[in-house]
């Protein structure tokens, strides 16, 4: 009798750990701290796993109102031309779809360095609120618009773009607004004109077109062979874009912004009209891409970079394409970016 009682003693200790084990499982976890990055409960989780680097560390803002509807974000890759893209995405893609958008801090910190007042908020203002847990999570296959906006058809359903998504199509509705969004700060705007004064100054030339010219290699030269099993481009691409301006304005004046300014110089200071600005003054992203911004018209080789100098310039643009194995050129810097 005393072994039967204690058999049914013990058999509901168990029971009761059980129950209790499972009463902490379900229901406490949505209270408490995260510390496994591989779980998403919060949109400040979410927004941890778009980023490269670990963002816990920053503090974030004071928490808003949680969203009613679905969201629309992105994953954070690549450098400042793709990341540009990657919010250019989240801003026109939201007024596509009514969905509220919001941007990783990564990103954001990233483009603050260049741009004043950007207007999509970040994760961590709904940080403390539950994921929705009904995702579209775009990927890198799939984004195309049009895909996309078949397959997506509620806003309930928030979204997830992928990381390097470009989508030049989207500056055909929204470019002005675009355009608009990318108020690069005054600080950075008022060097890029005092090197344009140096340019002139250095030409002995009258006053006459800024051409800005975005050379890149560094990284591009393995990226180039992987991808396009090819080289990069050589001086005579350059050499050909140069021309087509010279023939078209008068006293042009060619504004060199590259990772590479020895090469640069190595090439094109034979020129009477170009300037290096590598080799006169110190540069960074952000005032490289202020100096192609306040050009008239452009010249890029490949890469988000230089097209984004080229949008953000407003001109004409020559940029090479694999495609047509030469140099194309583009009248309207904004448009005509389809097929690349």
């Amino acid at each position: 009798m005393f072994s039967n009682n204690r058999n049914i003693l013990f058999k509901g200790i168990v029971l009761a750990l059980c129950i209790i084990s499972c009463v902490h499982l379900f229901f406490f976890p949505l209270f408490e701290t995260n510390t496994n990055p591989n779980v998403i409960r919060t949109y400040l989780d979410l927004e941890q796993s778009l980023c490269v680097n670990d963002i816990r560390k920053k503090k974030p803002l004071k928490p808003g109102k949680c969203p009613e509807n679905g969201i629309i974000t992105v994953e954070q890759g690549g450098r400042l031309g793709n990341q540009i893209w990657e919010y250019t995405a989240v801003f026109a893609l939201a007024r596509e779809t009514g969905l509220d958008p919001y941007i990783p801090r990564c990103i954001k910190l990233k483009l603050d360095s260049v741009f004043d007042k950007l207007s999509v908020p970040t994760l961590d203002e709904i940080g403390h609120c539950l994921v929705q847990r009904d995702f579209y999570v775009m990927t890198p296959e799939q984004s195309n618009i049009d895909y996309f906006l078949e397959a997506w058809n509620f806003t309930n359903q928030s979204v997830i773009l992928p990381k390097y998504i470009m989508q030049p199509s989207l500056l055909l509705n929204w470019g002005q607004d675009i355009i608009h969004e990318f108020s690069i700060k005054k600080s950075l705007v008022e060097k890029s004109q005092k090197i344009l004064h140096a340019a002139v100054k250095y030409v002995k030339t009258p006053v006459g077109t800024f051409i800005g010219v975005h050379v890149r290699r560094t990284d591009y030269i393995s990226y180039v062979k992987r991808k396009y099993n090819s080289s990069t481009v050589d001086k005579s691409f350059f050499q050909s874009a140069m021309q087509l301006y010279e023939s078209k304005f008068s006293n042009p004046i060619f504004i060199f912004v590259s990772d590479d300014a020895k090469w640069c110089w190595d090439n094109f200071n034979y020129k009477k009209n170009a300037y290096i600005t590598g080799k006169h003054h110190s540069s960074s992203p952000g005032l490289d891409m202020t100096i192609l911004a306040n050009c008239n018209h452009t010249i890029y080789d490949y890469g988000t970079y230089g097209m984004w100098g080229a949008i953000l310039a407003g001109g004409n643009a020559v940029h090479y394409s694999f495609k047509e194995e030469g140099p194309v050129f583009q009248t309207t810097a904004l448009k005509n970016y389809r097929g690349r």
